[in-house]
């Protein structure tokens, strides 16, 4: 729950000085604006949490491929709120995504013979699915709020801001409520950070000590996951809520590759057959979606 907030609170230190700086123009919300972030905020809280959950109680494979059944979501969801959906020829191209996805994360597993099932978690799957659903709900929100608000420099990225700002408010108390006095107690948190590495995906660490270093790590993963979702809502600003959540999905196979990359991790066959299969899939539903629109 800590490393959830710890996430959502490095955004700040990023926005805030921006716009008291005048970097960014700060938004001027309305009443109504404020109501309608605030719900965003408590998806925006319920997805990041139940996708941290998912991450730490389970394999990152078997979340990764729970997590890319959200494009699925928002179809649905979609359908619900606007009633409005795409064509099958469309979407059709959804499940060699999501299949691409799947076989690119646990088909070398399947294909040695290892038991897939052994890595099925209740809670990361719980977690993973409520992360599912409450970010398709806040994709196909937020495309609302922005469109309807009469709120001043309510920008793309500034909606995002305001949404990690609520939101890690929100979740302030519950989460020093459930873990503070775990965090207490074992504090200085540094019982694995003992061996602290010369470089992390090529970058060099800064720190020496333990706690410095742990220091270090949550501004890092706070900064590339703010970074990451400010640019994700600028694409969402001129995308479909669905194919947002289709590049969201994809970005799993960059991860993928990315392990490869940097980290070291083989790259077998089946991790690069998914991976073009995902990638091609998605082409292919980016340019049937064009044709769809152009009609």
């Amino acid at each position: 729950m800590l490393i959830a907030l710890s996430s959502l609170g490095v955004g700040l230190l990023y926005f805030v000085p921006m716009w008291i700086l005048g970097l960014r123009k700060a938004p001027k919300l309305t009443a109504d604006d404020v109501k309608a972030c605030t719900v965003l905020s408590m998806l925006h809280t319920v997805g990041h949490v139940g996708a941290v959950v998912a991450m730490s109680a389970g394999a990152v494979s078997f979340t990764h491929i729970i997590k890319a059944l959200e494009p699925m979501f928002s179809v649905f969801f979609g359908y619900v709120l606007t009633g409005k959906i795409d064509s099958l020829k469309v979407n059709i191209w959804l499940v060699p995504i999501i299949a691409g996805v799947g076989w690119a994360a646990v088909g070398t597993k399947i294909m040695n013979g290892e038991d897939v099932f052994g890595d099925i978690n209740p809670v990361a799957f719980g977690g993973a699915m409520t992360s599912n659903l409450a970010f398709s709900l806040r994709g196909l929100l937020s495309k609302r709020v922005k469109a309807e608000s009469k709120s001043e420099n309510l920008t793309s990225s500034n909606l995002y801001s305001v949404l990690t700002l609520i939101s890690f408010f929100l979740f302030l108390p519950f989460a020093l409520v459930l873990e503070g006095n775990k965090l207490a107690a074992a504090w200085p948190p540094v019982e694995n950070l003992q061996a602290i590495p010369e470089k992390i995906m090529g970058v060099p660490t800064l720190s020496s000590e333990p706690l410095a270093f742990g220091y270090e790590l949550v501004l890092w993963t706070g900064f590339f996951y703010y970074m990451y979702n400010e640019m994700a809502y600028l694409v969402l600003g001129e995308v479909s809520a669905t194919a947002q959540a289709v590049a969201n999905t994809v970005k799993r196979v960059v991860i993928l590759l990315a392990t490869v990359a940097f980290l070291g991790e083989s790259m077998d066959q089946n991790k690069a057959a998914g991976a073009a299969v995902a990638i091609g899939a998605t082409m292919l539903y980016s340019i049937a979606k064009s044709n769809a629109a152009k009609k």
